[in-house]
């Protein structure tokens, strides 16, 4: 098992960051279209990774992973597939879904469950893909 080094928590506190501002654009860009439930929805996991980005920042803790390269590396695709993929989504719920998966993952991570990461990347990867 490798540790996560302080840079490595701060790309992943940066990936996060990306993943709530695309949440936040897509809702502000679509607030109009959207339902109280679904603005609330999608508000709330806004929220919970604005929260998520900024723990990993002061986190203290030490993150364990099995392969943290590659696990970092998938983080930051799946960071930057969001953010373009919010710009094209036309559905309201697959953008709560892919929100929700990239929630899913941040709970993972500050779980330090290896198993319990890598299938939340692999969920978040399945509800970007659709």
């Amino acid at each position: 098992m490798a540790t996560l080094t302080a840079k490595q928590i701060t790309e992943l506190a940066n990936d996060f960051l990306g993943m709530a501002q695309a949440v936040g654009d897509y809702r502000y860009q679509n607030y109009g279209k959207l339902t109280k439930a679904q603005n609330k929805q999608l508000s709330d996991l806004h929220w919970t990774l604005l929260n998520y980005s900024e723990d990993l920042f002061t986190q203290s803790a030490i993150f364990v992973l099995d392969d943290v390269d590659g696990s970092l590396d998938q983080i930051k695709d799946i960071s930057r597939q969001m953010t373009e993929t919010y710009k094209q989504l036309a559905k309201v719920q697959q953008v709560i879904d892919i929100s929700a998966a990239a929630a899913t993952l941040g709970a993972a991570i500050f779980s330090k469950n290896p198993v319990a990461i890598a299938g939340a990347v692999q969920a978040l990867v399945k509800s970007i893909k659709g």
